[in-house]
């Protein structure tokens, strides 16, 4: 069962000065690093069933695994791992962050990808998607994103967890194209051009650092911006301690006043499957929790990122409920087998929830969130 992590307690810090403004609103650049970071936790999790059992016999030997001279094996057993790289890829939203310590402002959704292994052993990717996110400057800020990158991947064992190391050999290519901003007027003007020029040389410097995946032996995965030392874990709001339950996400995300944020979709792999979600808020008295399947929020998704404003959903919710502040609230939500999506809503416009407004404007909500899939009850 998730339990508060009161160690990782943080929250997205004030900008101050346009300039400064301007610059953060271009950190879309950062989309593609995370983005990558997520796809191979996407491409293992999505093969627990198969990938399980075998994962916990190599860590019987984790020494005579994690030998240098065994590289080439661990390449082979990797390389299984990536069979359905892309068509998970393409299933789950990336998570968005300014700094690696701060909180979710914004999420990037792979709508084509391919990968292939080069004769040096080497994985190449290309991937390109849509993708928003929230600064001062900017409000919301809706962008595609598209990059080719070789990695250096390789892997060791820590007991029966196994960290995946992808290093950045080479940006083939890199692009973001901002395609709507929320905010209009002059300041709207003069931030457009400056996020399209800025960020393809953000987005490099941020690829070069590559990226660490952490899967347990159990399916659930975590990854990391960067190189993660074996044995260490990134912080997280929440402990989790059930094993029975894969762990599909353990993160802060900020709700910004008068927007949505679209978790997932999460893969349900059983008709009698469920998702188990956790959370607390912060920041605003309660906001809407709803459960929708990948065809809905796939729909409603792209009204979301096309306009400005809090697009209704094309069709009632399979589940809606209000996370009130204070609490840690939980939901089981039995599912039939298919992708999901967990929406979040910071507004007065779709539910129940009525956070108060800040002029004209609902507070930001920082909200705690840990989804996980398995058996229902």
């Amino acid at each position: 069962m998730p339990v508060n992590n009161p160690g990782s307690g943080n929250v997205a810090p004030p900008y101050r000065g346009i300039v400064r403004f301007m610059l953060r609103s271009v950190t879309s650049g950062r989309i593609l690093l995370l983005l990558v970071g997520l796809t191979l936790a996407l491409s293992l999790g999505g093969c627990s069933g198969c990938v399980q059992g075998g994962q916990a016999s190599i860590g019987v030997m984790p020494g005579v695994m994690n030998d240098p001279g065994n590289r080439s094996l661990r390449r082979a057993i990797l390389r299984f791992g990536l069979e359905e790289f892309c068509k998970e890829l393409t299933h789950r939203g990336a998570p968005l962050r300014m700094r690696d310590e701060d909180p979710v402002i914004g999420r990037f959704y792979a709508r084509s990808c391919n990968h292939h292994e080069l004769e040096s052993g080497d994985v190449f990717v290309q991937i390109e998607g849509i993708g928003y996110g929230w600064t001062n400057a900017s409000l919301r800020v809706a962008f595609t994103a598209s990059a080719a990158i070789q990695y250096n991947q390789d892997f060791l064992m820590d007991g029966s967890t196994m960290y995946a190391y992808f290093r950045t050999r080479m940006v083939a290519s890199k692009e973001t194209k901002v395609t709507m901003m929320e905010q209009g007027g002059a300041v709207g003007a003069v931030i457009s051009p400056i996020a399209n020029a800025a960020a393809p040389q953000v987005l490099e410097s941020q690829l070069q650092r590559g990226f660490t995946v952490i899967r347990d032996s159990n399916g659930s995965v975590d990854f990391s911006v960067g190189m993660v030392e074996k044995g260490q874990r990134p912080v997280k709001p929440y402990e989790v301690r059930d094993g029975d339950h894969v762990t599909m996400m353990n993160e802060r995300t900020e709700v910004r006043g008068n927007q949505l944020d679209f978790l997932g979709p999460f893969h349900v792999d059983d008709n009698d499957g469920a998702l188990f979600l956790t959370m607390s808020i912060d920041g605003t008295t309660a906001v809407d929790v709803m459960v929708v399947d990948k065809g809905m929020g796939d729909q409603w998704l792209d009204l979301f990122v096309k306009a400005p404003g809090v697009p209704q959903p094309p069709m009632p919710p399979l589940m809606t409920d209000v996370v009130p502040k204070g609490t840690q609230w939980q939901k089981t939500v039995p599912v039939r087998r298919g992708h999901y999506y967990v929406v979040l809503d910071n507004s007065s416009v779709i539910g129940s929830a009525t956070p108060p407004a800040v002029g004209t404007v609902p507070p930001a909500a920082l909200v705690n969130v840990v989804v996980q899939v398995g058996e229902a009850p």
